[in-house]
């Protein structure tokens, strides 16, 4: 059965960077709306939308965590298949790798947001079946917050999975193994008997050929008691002829 990880909701603009601070509080004031409509956006599920507003809040704060937070999540839900490979797709989940995963390092400035992103990171490879990705970030995420018990379930899922996908490739491997081996051994035994084949049909065409010769030899033999024949009964009609001619020279009176 096939499994979808889901992800973390989008943040509201929960606390202030030093950044933010340090800038007027008209592009504060303006900041916190468009993150705010973008998230009504995403609630309603019009993610290209919320995507939009939220880039401009990146826009208005280029280092706000929570707006790139908040865009990679908007990308990701814009394709509606993990599996899909388009070009539209691949550039938005590669968008969506880039923002969450500036996001995720930074550990040590926002913990918990760093630990949100590093989580949705190991959904998105999971539900790319990069088992292998998912479980790096589930574990980065579980180093950053040891008490995320969402991300250590899904850390056992994506390891069961792992472990399936590894049997499945060797018994694939394997499988192949024993088809070449197969095919070998049926490839050798049909040239053998092709072999005995061919041997067959020599021995029948020098049989063929013996009795075509045999053949041969009676019709010349025949040929040539039939010249004997001929050449006897010119030779007895000859010595008819000169008998003939002797009695005739004799006169009778």
């Amino acid at each position: 059965m096939k499994t979808t990880l889901n992800y973390i909701a989008p943040l509201l603009f929960l606390v202030l960077s030093a950044f933010s601070l340090s800038v007027n509080a008209q592009s504060v004031r303006e900041e916190r709306k468009l993150i705010s409509e973008g998230n009504k956006l995403f609630t309603e599920r019009k993610y290209a939308e919320a995507a939009k507003k939220y880039e401009q809040a990146l826009g208005v704060n280029s280092l706000s965590a929570v707006s790139r937070y908040n865009l990679g999540l908007a990308q990701i839900k814009q394709v509606t298949n993990p599996q899909d490979t388009t070009p539209k797709s691949k550039s938005l989940l590669d968008g969506a790798r880039k923002n969450l995963g500036a996001v995720a390092s930074l550990a040590k400035d926002k913990p918990g947001l760093a630990s949100k992103a590093n989580y949705n990171l190991g959904n998105l490879e999971y539900n790319t079946k990069e088992y292998k990705n998912a479980i790096e970030y589930y574990k980065q995420a579980l180093r950053i917050n040891p008490e995320d018990e969402s991300a250590r379930k899904n850390l056992r899922i994506a390891q069961k999975q792992m472990q399936n996908q590894d049997q499945n490739k060797d018994q694939n491997e394997q499988n192949k193994d024993q088809n070449k081996d197969q095919n070998k051994d049926q490839n050798k035994d049909q040239n053998k008997d092709q072999q005995n084949n061919n041997k067959d049909d020599k021995k029948e065409n020098d049989k063929n050929n013996s009795i075509s010769q045999q053949t041969a030899n009676q019709i010349l033999q025949a040929m040539d008691n039939k010249e004997n024949q001929t050449r006897a009964r010119v030779n007895r009609a000859n010595k008819g002829e000169k008998s003939n001619a002797s009695g005739g020279s004799r006169k009778k009176w």
